[in-house]
């Protein structure tokens, strides 16, 4: 179904974005504040209840975890990086994957399946399908429709539905070890909302909300520069499947 470079880049994201958390706070003990694009974005709230109640490093991911992993439903979107090629990812669904959009790019184009009752349903862009078929004419004509796929084959994308994610993050051998971190943990001001942010001194950074204790942001900085964004926590839209007119018969 997808070529073979494409299809092992995207096996290794769900790994990749697994490191992209211990990457960025796991390798250093230098306390939060270390300067970096998104700190100079953001303003430290020093009397606010959320920067009162700071928890150490080992602490926010013991806090973390939990919260994230009992999730339902939600939202991730960013880029991770593995031997210089960048890959776009988007999930919008349950944790479980049974019901979720996933957009991901691949290579010059971007691919999106959509999970819905047991069935998978993939689109693609102009990029996406002529490099799948090597013709401009039939991508054209498959750009805007979809191909009902099997589940192995929606699979070759690797298992990244949230839950999936989440839990390779969080695995708990990774985890023990950085719950003796006692590295500091700052609070900024970032869109009107307080988050706590755990960061390292190459300026790699993890975001959590103090109130729910769920992920915002994870951003790892470097050769394997990366981005992933949190949000619609137990409240991510239903994913309808496409209409019977948009669906082609492969």
């Amino acid at each position: 179904m997808l070529h073979t470079r494409h299809r092992r880049g995207l096996l290794a994201a769900t790994a990749l974005a697994a490191t992209v958390v211990l990457a960025g706070c796991g390798g250093s003990e230098t306390p939060a504040g270390t300067s970096s694009s998104a700190a100079s974005a953001s303003a430290t709230t020093a009397s606010s209840p959320a920067a009162s109640n700071e928890p150490s490093m080992g602490e926010l991911y013991a806090k973390v975890r939990p919260a994230s992993l009992a999730a339902k439903s939600g939202h991730l979107s960013g880029t991770v990086t593995q031997d210089g090629e960048k890959t776009s990812l988007d999930i919008a669904g349950t944790a479980d994957g049974k019901n979720q959009k996933l957009v991901v790019g691949v290579g010059k184009g971007k691919a999106e399946i959509l999970t819905v009752g047991g069935k998978y349903y993939m689109s693609g862009d102009e990029g996406f399908w002529t490099e799948q078929t090597g013709d401009a004419k039939a991508a054209d004509l498959l750009v805007g429709k979809y191909v009902e796929i099997t589940g192995s084959d929606a699979k070759e994308l690797g298992d990244l539905s949230l839950g999936a994610m989440l839990k390779e993050m969080f695995e708990d051998s990774e985890l023990s070890t950085l719950k003796t971190l006692t590295s500091s943990v700052e609070t900024r001001t970032e869109d009107g909302a307080q988050v706590w942010v755990a960061s390292d001194g190459s300026g790699s950074e993890i975001w959590v909300d103090p109130e729910t204790e769920r992920l915002v942001k994870i951003v790892v900085v470097g050769d394997d520069a990366g981005q992933l964004s949190f949000d619609s926590w137990d409240a991510a839209k239903k994913v309808a499947a496409p209409p019977a007119k948009k669906i082609v018969t492969p």
